[in-house]
């Protein structure tokens, strides 16, 4: 008799959540790039 106690459900979702937080970190990073690229741009545009 074997008794599984679901830690396959568990590292399956584990993969999900990480990957999940993986895209909205890269997703974060990319958003902070880009408004730094807006910002200094209005700066330079402003300024002239």
């Amino acid at each position: 008799m074997v008794i599984t106690s679901g830690n396959e459900e568990d590292k399956g979702s584990q993969e999900k959540e990480s990957k999940e937080e993986t895209i909205l970190a890269m997703l974060g990073i990319i958003g902070t790039i880009l408004n730094l690229i807006v910002i200094i741009f209005v700066y330079i545009y402003t300024t002239l």
